[in-house]
């Protein structure tokens, strides 16, 4: 994406001896909860700027594309910094709608705490719901923010029994803290004795204790507020200094960081955004990138607030910043030592694919150029070139991502492209065990042997791979070079999907002292498997989606008559984790089970049908067998492992 203007400024404002202790928060939210308004509102209060930006007026400070403001989205994580009692606040404002899930899940795992932004409205909503339980999983200690209090039909009260409920979580009055106690003691033993024998325990104590309670996952402050009118803003500030604790990390000790957010600045290229957990970096320091195998060497490190931008020229371990001069970093990637970066946990799970075209044929180039910076900036999209065919595809959440790409090869890279309509991501899986072998011994210098056997494994399994050749029969260093190779061999089955849910296990081979090339093992895998996927068959898997569905009382009949009609399954009472919040004499809640591949205008559907009136909500839940006569195969891109002579050409680079 193209930057906003950048204004510097005095490099020692942020230098690292007078930025004190930095704790990093990021503002979570569904879509509408009013997140980049209390963002805004962060920012005046912090006196980062002079005047809170609008969502509405297109001047919000962390909406900086063109149509980020038109459309009045997020749809790229923003980074700015804050500073309050003495704190330096690395914010982090990320997208709320499902489309731009993938934004979100990079930016969770550099959290030190998250801030969920809840309507006062609407209450806890599908993404807020499924980032919590990500933030969970990362041990990340959450606020809870009440929003848009203001609004008719706001009900704090009823969203907060809303969180007990679906979240499972105790929450706390912020600022009662002499109301904590009793709370509080239903974990932490010390404080429960306290309580029983009627005494009081001392701020302090109370404090730690909900600090502990946070990051177990147990109990969450909250506030009430607006961030429209800008009311809780100073509290949340507060209480932000109050319950955060600045990250842990050795600014002595090695390098390690990671790249949650990759943006291009047509000045200084390719700006990588990093979290450092440990070491320290400094201008034109040379940064080995772990998942690359490469390095180089950095231009610039930045920070940036509001729309300002500051060359702070250091960070140290525990910090936020853009670094500049890595060309050829992507989102996603691991700087330095990579065993102290914590793993990232999956929320975003594209469903869709779409081919694209240039307008003017010339421009192909220019458009496989601009998708791989598309695709550094988001891996999720998954860029797929086969040169030989000429076929372009990406893969997507929704139509709001596909409009937002137009729109960027449009305005950001001067590129007419047509883009076909969407089609479901399907996968295979192998029906019933088989044998899966080849030689790989002509014409020499060649010679790699190999037999696998295949075992379909159950759904949701994914792939698991072992080897009982010894290595006498193949050398260790090429069955490492196989081990690496089974991924990009099941990138596509003989249905043309990625293949999942199966055991391979490599049954015995041979090398050869002499012949054996180092790269014949990878040439004779891809044959070997899909020889043995035809001989087990395999079967399509389809995408099913989970969903919740409000309804007038009216419109049940017509509702659940087309959910069978997508293949739909209706769950004979709502699980214990969806809130029912209907009125039974006037409302209808139906939550189920539909495939993605039935249910693509369901929205459009509902929105006709109740005038505006249903509430849906449908994520993502698992692949599942798709029935007989339904899904479709795609074709093999490229050259297909089964035409043999032609393949090994391919391998060999005798033809394109």
């Amino acid at each position: 994406m193209i930057c906003a203007k950048i204004i510097f400024v005095q490099k020692n404002d942020l230098s690292v001896e007078n930025r004190g202790s930095v704790i990093n928060i990021g503002i979570i939210a569904h879509v509408d909860a009013g997140k980049t308004t209390l963002t805004e509102q962060l920012l005046y209060h912090s006196g980062a700027v002079l005047a809170p930006g609008s969502v509405d007026l297109g001047t919000a400070q962390t909406d900086y594309m063109e149509v980020e403001r038109r459309r009045g989205i997020s749809v790229r994580t923003a980074t700015t910094v804050i500073h309050w009692q003495d704190v330096t606040i690395n914010l982090i404002d990320t997208p709320g709608h499902v489309d731009f899930a993938a934004e979100v899940e990079r930016s969770l795992q550099v959290l030190d705490c998250a801030v969920l932004c809840l309507s006062a409205v609407e209450g806890v909503q599908a993404q807020s719901e499924q980032y919590y339980q990500a933030l969970r999983r990362l041990n990340c200690p959450v606020i809870l923010f009440i929003n848009k209090t203001d609004r008719t039909g706001a009900d704090p009260e009823r969203v907060l029994a809303t969180v007990r409920q679906l979240l499972r979580l105790s929450v706390l009055p912020a600022g009662q803290e002499d109301q904590w106690l009793s709370e509080l003691a239903e974990h932490d033993d010390q404080l429960a004795e306290l309580w029983l024998e009627g005494r009081n325990a001392d701020r302090e104590q109370l404090v730690e204790a909900l600090i502990r309670q946070m990051h177990d996952g147990l109990t969450a402050p909250y506030l009430t507020g607006s961030a429209l009118l800008g009311q809780g803003i100073r509290e949340l500030l507060d209480l932000i200094i109050l319950t955060a604790r600045p990250p842990a990390g050795d600014p002595d000790g090695p390098v390690a960081a990671s790249v949650f957010k990759v943006e291009h600045d047509p000045r200084l290229g390719r700006i990588a955004y990093v979290r450092l957990y440990s070491g320290r970096l400094k201008n034109r320091d040379a940064v080995f990138n772990a998942t690359r195998g490469t390095t180089a060497k950095i231009v610039q490190i930045r920070k940036t607030s509001g729309r300002r931008a500051f060359d702070i020229g250091e960070m140290a371990a525990g910090d936020i910043a853009a670094i500049c001069g890595l060309s050829d970093v992507r989102a996603g990637d691991w700087l330095g030592d990579t065993a102290q970066v914590p793993r990232s946990v999956p929320v975003a799970q594209p469903l869709l694919q779409v081919r694209l075209r240039p307008v003017d044929e010339q421009d192909l180039s220019r458009l496989v150029a601009a998708c791989e910076e598309l695709t550094a900036e988001d891996p999720k999209l998954d860029m797929i070139w086969v040169p030989g065919v000429r076929q372009l595809l990406l893969h997507v959440t929704g139509p709001i991502q596909i409009e937002i790409l137009a729109n960027l090869f449009e305005t950001r890279f001067d590129l007419k492209v047509g883009i076909e309509p969407p089609q479901i991501i399907y996968r295979e899986t192998p029906v019933k065990p088989a044998i899966g072998f080849d030689a790989y011994t002509m014409p020499k210098p060649c010679w790699a042997i190999v037999r696998f056997e295949i075992e379909p494994l159950p759904t949701g399994s994914g792939v698991i791979y072992e080897s009982r050749t010894p290595d006498t029969r193949i050398h260790y260093r090429y069955q490492g070079q196989v081990e690496q190779t089974i991924g990009p061999a099941l990138q596509q089955g003989p249905l043309g999907w990625q293949v999942t849910d199966l055991k391979i296990s490599l049954a015995d081979g041979e090398d050869h002292p002499v012949h054996t090339h180092p790269l014949d093992f990878a040439t004779v895998t891809p044959m070997a498997i899909m020889k043995g996927l035809v001989a087990a068959g395999t079967r399509l898997l389809e995408p099913i989606l989970r969903f919740w569905l409000s309804i007038p009382q009216a419109d049940t009949g017509r509702m659940i008559s087309r959910i069978v009609t997508m293949r739909g399954q209706l769950d004979a009472e709502p699980p214990d984790d969806v809130p029912d919040q209907t009125d039974p004499e006037t409302r209808r809640l139906l939550t189920g089970r539909v495939p993605a591949a039935e249910s693509m205008d369901f929205p459009v559907y509902v929105a006709q049908v109740t005038g505006g009136r249903g509430i849906l909500t449908m994520t993502f839940a698992d692949y599942q067998p798709c029935p007989e006569g339904y899904g479709e195969s795609t074709e093999y891109r490229g050259i297909n492992p089964l035409d043999r002579d032609k393949y090994i050409l391919y391998v060999r680079g005798a033809i394109q």
